[in-house]
């Protein structure tokens, strides 16, 4: 063989193993993220067994669906596996559900990814929590609707080790706690609760926006009156009738499960709010 063919292949194997050596330790890295056990933290939820009526409403209204499909039995989420919520209801009791929604830690102690929007939902109520938790566990057993693959578990790992996947549990805030009951529709606190748990997902905890994408909740709803607010949170459509990019969505999946009263007490509370 010549040498210099001999001097290639001692490059190739050579650069192989360089990207087998980083491909491991990026491996070993996101690992050390996805199974470090951050403690089992301890989880209360008032009151008896969940409206599981309540729930079915509630898993539109919040967008479950929307990451871990519309039978909830798990879904490919931007290369992330949503799990399966039939299963995890009935392995899960309800305050390990409560832990997960709240905290975004699972039973073992190791955190759930960003993801999951805990750093909105920490502040949910025990009442809806119980609901969702009642209406999953009544839904009929599914098997996972997406398996996890050796290419989501490379995945994961990979973006876990860039620090792109970053750990819910270090979102949420120390002083984040739902109340036992859900304030009611038209009281001074349900406007910050349910925007936080509905809105600031996209357009941020003080609903101002994120830059380019989203737009401040106070400046946009300038142009809208009652009938046409209506229609954007039932059917998603502006004024103009145009299709918006993620709120035709939001509106026709997820805020047209809102009740009227809901409806009226989340305009009521937008207009009160002073534009940026």
């Amino acid at each position: 063989m010549p040498r210099w063919v001999k001097l290639g292949l001692g490059v190739i194997v050579a650069s192989l193993l360089v990207v087998a050596g980083a491909a491991g330790g990026l491996w070993w890295a996101g690992q050390q993220q996805l199974t470090k056990d951050h403690g089992a933290l301890p989880s209360t939820v008032a009151g008896g067994p969940g409206d599981a009526a309540l729930g079915a409403r509630l898993v539109g209204v919040y967008g479950c669906n929307g990451c871990h499909g519309k039978a909830l039995a798990g879904e490919d989420f931007y290369g992330i596996v949503a799990p399966n919520l039939r299963r995890r209801a009935r392995e899960w009791t309800r305050e390990d559900f409560a832990r997960a929604v709240r905290h975004g830690l699972r039973p073992d102690g190791t955190s759930i990814s960003w993801a999951m929007p805990t750093e909105m939902f920490a502040v949910m109520a025990d009442n809806e929590i119980a609901a969702i938790h009642a209406h999953l566990r009544r839904l009929p057993a599914a098997t996972d609707a997406q398996p996890i693959t050796l290419k989501h578990r490379l995945f994961k790992a990979y973006v876990a080790a860039t620090g792109e996947l970053i750990p819910n549990v270090v979102l949420v805030r120390a002083t984040d706690a739902g109340p036992a009951v859900a304030p009611a529709p038209g009281t001074p606190a349900w406007g910050p609760y349910f925007t936080r748990l509905a809105c600031a997902e996209c357009h941020n905890h003080g609903l101002g926006g994120t830059g380019g994408d989203t737009p401040a909740l106070a400046d946009a709803i300038q142009v809208y009156d009652w009938p046409a607010f209506v229609r954007l949170t039932t059917t998603g459509r502006p004024p103009d009738g145009r299709k918006l990019r993620l709120m035709t969505g939001v509106g026709r999946e997820r805020l047209v499960h809102m009740t009227d009263a809901e409806r009226r007490a989340l305009f009521d509370y937008l207009k009160s709010l002073l534009p940026p």
